[in-house]
């Protein structure tokens, strides 16, 4: 018996999978907890065309997010730390200031995308930031840190 599996079933498929199991089996477990339908040709041609439309979102989503990342490698993105009387720096630069400067700018991603090579920075320089939005789609940039100095009395 052909049938649609509409949730992952361990050893079986992933949802939306045409596959073929053992009559018994579909109508004793898969179709009265919903796990499955029985695979009629509208039920097939339904399925073919949420898979059409899922693989044309996802290319439109890879263009939007291509454009986006393209505007961020733009952006000349500088940092300051507090240099004391001693030339002690104090702070760091965190992925969470990278995210607050990107938002800043309106561009809203999440800091899980945001990867930096080693997390706290705590000195001056220019380092390397990864933005990681799809398997696909990801992008470097590279952020300055500058120091102000600071005048205590």
């Amino acid at each position: 018996m052909k049938i649609i599996l509409k949730k992952k079933i361990l050893n079986l498929g992933k949802k939306n999978d045409l596959i073929e199991v053992k009559p018994g089996y579909a109508r004793n477990f898969l179709f009265p907890k919903k796990k499955a339908i029985l695979a009629t040709i509208s039920s097939i041609k339904e399925l073919n065309n949420l898979i059409k439309k899922k693989k044309i979102k996802k290319k439109f989503l890879r263009k939007k997010l291509k454009f986006y990342l393209k505007y961020i490698k733009k952006l000349k993105i500088k940092f300051y730390l507090k240099l004391g009387e001693n030339g002690k720096l104090f702070g760091s630069i965190y992925k969470k200031k990278i995210y607050k400067y990107l938002k800043s700018k309106n561009i809203k991603i999440k800091k899980k995308f945001i990867f930096l090579e080693k997390d706290p920075i705590k000195q001056i320089g220019v380092f390397p930031c990864k933005i990681i939005l799809h398997p696909k789609v990801h992008s470097k940039f590279e952020f300055e840190v500058s120091y102000k100095k600071v005048l205590i009395f």
